[in-house]
């Protein structure tokens, strides 16, 4: 008997377009539409690219030293800090307003830099970077340059030893990586979005209650006259509708990982494991709210809906600082967000790998499940009814 309602339920699950539909299609709506908004962000604001700079050199300027300096910065094979144009002033002022460079080096009796306001630079999220970095060049090169001229005309002796130690570049420092995980702080989106998937499987947990109350469904009034242990059946309609709800998750998260190359900074396996947790939560969550009283269809979905959509606004899916205002004014309410916890195991797993916190989130994801579960049985056991 277990084994048929276990079946039995899988195939209505399976067959309820609008329960996928939530589940499976409009998580992966929404992160596609994540991936075209943000994967950009990072490629135009944080991560490096040559500066173009103009270079314009008056006649009889001798401005040799500063020019090779320049070439130097400009021969890195991988990713050159510079992008030279050799022009005159007036070439230079034109590809400056066309915003096609970002400053122009010129060199005469001094060395001299120019460059475009923001304001006339276009929308160039990075120009006050680059401006500073060549700036910052300029600063360098007066410098040592002073530096040299002080102790040539002081102590020509010390010229070599001081050339020479100044070409060995000595690092004092070692480069350590504090995690192997995306720090790209749009990846919170995705959690939070693969978070709303599984609450989202309330609407399923929903059904299970609603399919055992004689007084709202057909089907429950049969239940309730059949010789069928209920506990059983409610069990067996239970882990079908998890593992249904849990394969439409596992879809979302490969869809997510090996279509759009999102990357969660941590193994597949560890990503289902916390998704099936947050499975166990959203269907225990639903179970309940289709335990309470004669609430109609519409009332209860709508219930459902707000629930689920106010948790994940509270973690960040529509702001991403809400959370952390929330943690600031009231700390507790992250602490039994459902939410909060999924998208911060996820977050977890992608710093700090399998620790405590990890640890604590799913404890605390299974303790609320298993209050839902236990407060949805206790409101539909040993219901009689006077006539069906």
């Amino acid at each position: 008997m277990f084994l048929h309602e276990f079946l039995y339920e899988i195939k209505r699950v399976l067959r309820q377009k609008d329960e996928l539909f939530w589940v499976l299609l409009f998580p992966m709506i929404l992160g596609t539409m994540f991936y075209f908004a943000f994967s950009n962000i990072n490629n135009a604001s944080e991560n490096f690219h040559t500066i173009p700079v103009a270079i314009c050199r008056e006649t009889d300027a001798d401005s040799q030293i500063f020019t090779d300096v320049l070439n130097t910065l400009s021969e890195d094979d991988d990713t050159p800090l510079l992008d030279l144009t050799f022009t005159d002033w007036e070439s230079a002022q034109k590809l400056l307003k066309d915003n096609k460079i970002r400053g122009i080096f010129t060199c005469g009796e001094d060395i001299t830099l120019t460059c475009a306001s923001s304001v006339s630079s276009g929308p160039n999220t990075t120009l006050s970077i680059e401006q500073s970095i060549l700036e910052s060049i300029l600063r360098q090169y007066r410098t040592n340059t002073a530096v040299f001229t002080d102790i040539a005309m002081k102590n020509p002796g010390s010229l070599s030893s001081l050339i020479s130690l100044m070409e060995e570049y000595p690092s004092y420092g070692k480069e350590l990586n504090l995690t192997s995980g995306n720090m790209d702080g749009t990846i919170q989106y995705f959690f939070n979005l693969v978070a709303m998937a599984c609450l989202f499987t309330c609407f399923s947990g929903s059904q299970i209650a609603v399919k055992n109350q004689a007084n709202l469904s057909a089907l429950g009034a049969r239940k309730c006259v059949s010789p069928t242990n209920k506990f059983l059946s409610i069990t067996a309609e239970f882990f079908s509708c998890l593992l249904a709800q849990f394969f439409c998750i596992a879809v979302n998260l490969c869809y997510l990982v090996y279509v759009l190359k999102t990357d969660f900074g941590t193994s597949l396996p560890l990503l289902l494991f916390t998704s099936f947790v947050g499975c166990m939560m959203g269907i225990g969550f639903g179970f309940f709210i289709g335990a309470i009283g004669r609430i109609k269809e519409t009332i209860r979905m709508g219930i459902m809906v707000c629930s689920s959509m106010f948790c994940c606004f509270l973690s960040g899916l529509m702001v991403s600082d809400m959370r952390f205002l929330v943690e600031d004014f009231c700390p507790l309410l992250n602490r039994i967000n459902p939410a909060v916890l999924i998208s911060d195991s996820f977050l977890t797993l992608n710093i700090y790998g399998i620790t405590s916190r990890y640890t604590g989130n799913l404890f605390s994801l299974l303790i609320i499940a298993f209050l839902f579960l236990i407060a949805g049985c206790i409101l539909i056991r040993r219901k009689t009814y006077a006539s069906l």
